[in-house]
């Protein structure tokens, strides 16, 4: 089913793998910081951006699996996404309890469009285990969103903890 976007996984899991290294890189911006608020920060903005950049690794590797011709690549992408719906409703759910957040779109960048990105990607890939006629596109489509919220949530971060590198940090990323 995935065959001729051979090219297409390769170049969004390359994306996401260097993405990846790049958010790295930012953590260490928070060295210096207030544990509490740092360790925070990193369970509700840095790790799941981390984990939105694997999870499109991850699919895009179960998308180049040779010898599609078994189900356990497309039910293990269903497996994933799922499991990355739960994750990020559960984030959602934990950012809308922040009293004091940091920017009224937090929520909706870093809750609510993961959510709704791992339900079009649970209902495409399990579609496609289905063997839907152009599941494969629904799939590809859900996997480009989680990048570029994923990108998008990066350079926020950047941005952010740039302009408090040299002043205390507020806590709340």
């Amino acid at each position: 089913m995935f065959g001729d976007w051979r090219t297409f996984y390769q170049a969004t899991a390359e994306a996401a793998a260097t993405l990846t290294g790049l958010v790295f890189v930012v953590a260490t911006l928070t060295a210096g910081r207030d544990v509490s608020t740092a360790s925070q920060g990193e369970k509700l903005f840095i790790t799941p951006t981390i984990f939105h950049l694997t999870s499109v690794l991850v699919v895009s590797a179960l998308a180049l699996t040779p010898g599609q011709e078994g189900d356990c690549p497309v039910a293990l992408m269903t497996l994933w996404a799922a499991c990355g719906l739960v994750h990020t409703t559960r984030l959602a759910l934990r950012i809308r309890a922040i009293p004091d957040p940091a920017h009224w779109s937090d929520l909706g960048w870093y809750g609510v469009a993961p959510s709704l990105t791992f339900a079009a990607l649970t209902a495409a890939a399990g579609l496609a285990w289905m063997h839907v006629n152009h599941a494969a596109y629904g799939v590809s489509l859900s996997l480009l969103v989680p990048l570029i919220v994923a990108i998008r949530n990066a350079w926020d971060l950047v941005t952010w903890l740039e302009v408090r590198r040299d002043g205390p940090g507020d806590g709340s990323r």
